[in-house]
């Protein structure tokens, strides 16, 4: 019986770490690869082959990359573009998820439902709506219309996680603090912030990388006006710069560069990120 239950055991672990062999291979790879590319030259790079690495390293592909692609400016856009993004969505999610999570108010479960089915709506669905409803107001051409369309768009989840979040501390700390005489907002601003700031780190995680990879919505919103693109649209011009043939070595070296602040940020901010995810679970 003994036996039987080992290699019961033993099998469900060698499954489990199989699994996630895997899934680590087919997430690094791609990382792998673009990082072997961007040092090819593009003659080596169109022969293809199986060979990951450079028979011959190069570093002409990132000075390239950020001379061609205006990295500095770019740059700039793309730090303005997220930290506002950031900023903002952290704020407002931070006092809808807890009004939605403390205050009671006719239409609430519609609101909450309303929010819960826009999580499902992709940016496919909703950029053109979202395009035409900033061309309408003005906002086309600025990094004020990528950001409130940026902040916009991350509402509906974060709100919720938020809520959901503030749902799992007890009532009886906002009572207290009511005896005390504080306001709905200063029992916000002086208690229940400081205690939501795991899940709001993880809001702000989450927020960062969608921001900086964020594609679609600076292409539409800088198509006239290119100086405003951010690293991500500027990374994906550089596959022109290589004289009628796509420079994909270039693209990845840019590539690379643009993923830099995202591993900074995510090995700052790591054990945040795990304390949200993980307090938000058990107290949910």
């Amino acid at each position: 019986m003994m036996n039987k239950t080992l290699k019961k055991f033993s099998l469900s672990k060698v499954l489990c770490y199989g699994l996630l062999i895997i899934a680590t291979l087919l997430t690094v790879f791609p990382l792998i690869y673009a990082f072997g590319g961007s040092f090819k030259s593009l003659e080596e790079f169109l022969k293809g082959g199986t060979q990951i690495f450079p028979t011959e390293w190069t570093l002409s592909n990132y000075v390239t990359a950020w001379t061609q692609a205006n990295f500095g400016r770019y740059t700039w856009n793309s730090i303005q573009y997220t930290a506002l993004s950031v900023g903002l969505t952290v704020l407002t999610t931070a006092m809808t998820g807890y009004v939605l999570s403390r205050a009671e108010f006719k239409g609430k479960k519609l609101l909450q439902g309303s929010m819960g089915f826009m999580i499902f709506l992709i940016g496919a669905v909703t950029i053109y709506p979202i395009f035409r409803l900033s061309k309408s107001l003005g906002l086309l051409n600025s990094i004020w219309g990528m950001v409130i369309a940026q902040v916009a768009s991350g509402q509906a989840m974060f709100t919720i996680i938020i809520m959901g979040y503030c749902d799992g501390i007890s009532k009886e700390i906002d009572e207290a603090a009511n005896i005390d005489g504080t306001t709905f907002f200063q029992t916000f601003y002086m208690i229940i912030l400081p205690l939501i700031k795991p899940i709001l780190a993880t809001v702000a995680l989450l927020t960062f990388r969608d921001t900086w990879n964020n594609f679609m919505t600076p292409l539409a919103f800088t198509l006239s006006k290119p100086e405003l693109r951010p690293l991500t649209v500027g990374v994906v011009m550089l596959k022109d710069q290589g004289d009628g043939v796509t420079a994909w070595n270039i693209m990845l070296a840019g590539t690379i560069m643009a993923l830099v602040p995202i591993l900074i940020a995510y090995v700052f901010l790591n054990k945040y990120f795990v304390a949200g995810v993980t307090d938000g679970a058990v107290k949910g």
